[in-house]
């Protein structure tokens, strides 16, 4: 019989303990297991860039694009009409969906400081959608927003050679315009 007291005593002493520190402000579900993976698989989810998670392949160049653009400093209104007339030549769509696209790269890109680091990290969800004509259409897309206004800069070239490292081009190598 006392073994049966001891065992309900501590039952209550345990619930006692945790009604206590759930009014104290200490949230119980933080405890559970299943809880705790379901908030870390979505602050894992929520917590990358927006620009990491880009699965379509002309998100991500339209994105690579307006980075060259944008590598030394604001774009002007010339080289932002160059970009969207390439968007529409060489897409192929409209010209508010290369509004679109435009508008949405560079706010994806407000914040970044070194673009060249993030290229990996770009091109990995869509990095299989690219094919051999799509990443001589997207260097070459680069390059020419890069020498439009002025020839290219170091930020630029360091930005295209990022990209042909990632697609294991040579990118020590002069490309042949």
């Amino acid at each position: 019989m006392h073994i049966i007291i001891g065992i309900i005593t501590a039952i209550a002493g345990l619930l006692w303990a945790l009604n206590s520190l759930q009014n104290a402000g200490v949230n119980l579900n933080a405890f559970n297991p299943f809880t705790w993976a379901r908030r870390r698989k979505w602050e894992k989810k929520l917590g990358t860039k927006p620009m990491h998670g880009l699965t379509d392949s002309m998100d991500a160049a339209a994105l690579l694009v307006v980075a060259v653009a944008k590598a030394d400093g604001e774009i002007t209104r010339d080289t932002k009409l160059e970009v969207l007339r390439l968007f529409e030549q060489e897409f192929g769509i409209s010209r508010g969906r290369s509004l679109e696209l435009f508008s949405a790269s560079t706010y994806m890109l407000r914040d970044v400081l070194d673009m060249s680091a993030e290229v990996r990290h770009v091109l990995a969800p869509s990095k299989a959608d690219y094919r051999q004509s799509h990443i001589d259409k997207l260097l070459d897309m680069m390059h020419r927003v890069a020498d439009f206004e002025a020839e290219a800069t170091q930020a630029q070239l360091g930005l295209i050679d990022a990209v042909k490292r990632e697609f294991d081009l040579n990118a020590g190598q002069a490309a042949n315009w």
